[in-house]
């Protein structure tokens, strides 16, 4: 499968670096070692007893902050060299660091990351488990392609849908689109897996109800965009398809056939106030998708976090 889409620098945010499990580093090191890649393992660390404060702080706080970043960064070294092995590099990087989103959107930006892959921390004291807060804004202010990883299962040829909106775009196809199948193609080529490009095409209003020869035309210009991508990335015209519906259901209804288990689509859209915001469509997905989810932006988007 012919791709144009590299992964060089996986950088995985580990959320609690003493805790079992570890779904982001596990997920980040298979890939790194598929993709010929570099793995960093972060994490940004935190305590909120031992932040002191500008009329609180001492030194033995600052003493109690040093060891604290210690036994984090000990923890991720010993998780390294379990995880390590194939002639990976694995590079540990602990920082102390309050607003975790923005640490990590730095993090990415500095060591030059192509991926950047978390596990959901999810919400607690809920009786409906869904994304934390802190899931919301890593996927609002990551910088690169973020995989969103809720199992640590290894991939073994794994089904991916990469959903896009060629109709939101007029007649051209759009970077972020292209993105999102690229990005797509290459974790199937990494992976042994497979990739469907999809794309719900939903009917209008009566009130604004085409007339069927032009509703026909509109199908046939967006079955060539999809078919045009899924070119564009190595893949055959039997790899595109388009779906009839809500997105948002016909997405779910779509990785549940499939057997789907990851579903890569698109993230931002630029909101009144030049901020980013993550769509609609994509905020229900993230929230009710059981697969993996391979988040991708425009190209160019800037996260607008400080360095």
């Amino acid at each position: 499968m012919a791709t144009g889409k590299s992964v060089r620098t996986v950088l995985a945010a580990v959320a609690d670096a003493t805790a079992g499990g570890q779904v982001a580093a596990r997920k980040a090191v298979e890939l790194a070692w598929l993709f010929g890649a570099d793995v960093v393992l972060y994490h940004a660390c935190y305590e909120p007893s031992l932040s002191g404060g500008a009329f609180f702080d001492s030194v033995q706080l600052a003493a109690a902050r040093r060891e604290h970043l210690a036994r984090a960064t000990r923890a991720l070294r010993n998780l390294a060299a379990s995880l390590g092995g194939h002639d990976l590099a694995i590079r540990v990087l602990v920082e102390w660091q309050r607003a975790i989103p923005e640490a990590v959107a730095r993090a990415a930006t500095r060591e030059g990351a192509d991926l950047v892959v978390a596990e959901p921390r999810y919400r607690s004291g809920r009786r409906q488990r869904g994304l934390s807060r802190i899931d919301w804004e890593v996927a609002r202010l990551c910088p690169v392609p973020l995989l969103l990883a809720r199992s640590a299962a290894p991939y073994s040829k794994p089904r991916i849908l990469a959903a896009v909106d060629p109709g939101a775009h007029g007649l051209r196809v759009s970077s972020l689109d292209a993105g999102i199948v690229g990005l797509a193609a290459a974790m199937a080529g990494a992976t042994d897996g497979s990739v469907r490009v999809v794309h719900c095409v939903r009917d209008p209003p009566l009130a604004l109800a085409m007339r069927p020869a032009l509703r026909r035309s509109e199908r046939q210009r967006v079955q060539t965009m999809i078919r045009h991508l899924a070119r564009g990335a190595g893949l055959t015209q039997r790899d595109a398809r388009i779906l009839d519906g809500a997105p948002v259901a016909k997405l779910l209804e779509a990785v549940s056939e499939e057997e789907a288990d990851i579903l890569a689509m698109g993230t931002v859209v630029r909101g009144p106030i030049r901020q980013l915001l993550i769509g609609s469509t994509t905020e229900q997905l993230m929230h009710a998708a059981p697969c993996d989810l391979l988040l991708v932006k425009p190209s160019g988007v800037r996260s607008g976090v400080r360095r």
